[in-house]
């Protein structure tokens, strides 16, 4: 079962991921290469990938630049569904078919992983409650250990003043809710799609498999379903929202579907 989870993940977002490159090469001029390394999460699903680098960041994988001469000259010649099945063929030899179960072993926040900057922190989220989700059965724990990653930032570095996002989530609102208004007023539109789950995330369900209706909104508009919006917001103000939401609620919140890594 679990495998067959990863093998419908892999299967269908691959094939997205390969319709929306030749998109954007052909309405926006992009290179090929471009468009794969930074617009779209194929490298990562990859065996090319080794958990560290990647040609986004500016790593040189001479071995990929080669492999994707190939995948260039079946997606950008070929023909609608055609290039994608053949495109797909291409990938899979290559393609990481063992699912890995999230899990919270390593994770004191759970859900909830953030980086470090100068005077803020960048937080980060991914299902590890798989197939549950953390906008619905688990939202009031998703939201607890948001609290407390931001109270034990609080103590840890007092020089924080602010928090930060990027993700798809910030378009949904039972995530929405968890937020003061600031971080609502902030939120500003990613542009272009980037390589990352920020964007990416929402095609993939809570069981881990690819989130069948969001893809195909995606490919009948060509817009994502949930926007990614990066939204900010001080950190002391989110602590007393967050508090308040905790005091005074259940979850109650109509569930959204899947969240993935952002």
């Amino acid at each position: 079962m679990d495998n067959e989870i990863r093998i419908h993940y892999a299967t269908h977002f691959l094939k997205l991921s390969l319709w929306y490159v030749k998109r954007i090469v052909n309405e926006e001029g992009i290179l090929f290469e471009d468009a794969v390394n930074a617009r779209v999460n194929i490298y990562r699903n990859t065996d090319f990938y080794d958990g560290k680098h990647q040609p986004a960041w500016g790593h040189k994988d001479r071995d990929w630049e080669r492999y994707l001469e190939g995948l260039e000259a079946i997606v950008i010649q070929g023909q609608g569904e055609d290039s994608e099945e053949e495109g797909l063929a291409y990938l899979w030899p290559r393609v990481h078919k063992k699912y890995h179960r999230p899990s919270v072993k390593g994770r004191p926040y759970e859900c909830w992983t953030f980086d470090d900057g100068e005077d803020y922190i960048n937080i980060h989220i991914g299902n590890v409650y798989q197939p549950e989700s953390p906008l619905s059965e688990k939202y009031e724990q998703f939201m607890g250990t948001l609290l407390q990653l931001l109270k034990d930032t609080q103590e840890r570095r007092p020089e924080v003043t602010e928090v930060r996002c990027g993700s798809w989530m910030n378009s949904a609102p039972p995530f929405q809710h968890m937020f003061p208004k600031s971080w609502h007023e902030s939120a500003r539109v990613s542009p272009r799609s980037s390589w990352g789950m920020g964007h990416w995330g929402q095609f993939m369900d809570r069981t881990g498999r690819f989130h069948v209706q969001n893809g195909k909104k995606l490919r009948e508009t060509g817009e994502f379903p949930y926007p990614s919006l990066g939204c900010r917001a001080p950190i002391g103000e989110i602590v007393g929202h967050l508090e308040s939401v905790v005091r005074g609620q259940g979850s109650g919140i109509r569930d959204q579907g899947g969240v993935s890594e952002s």
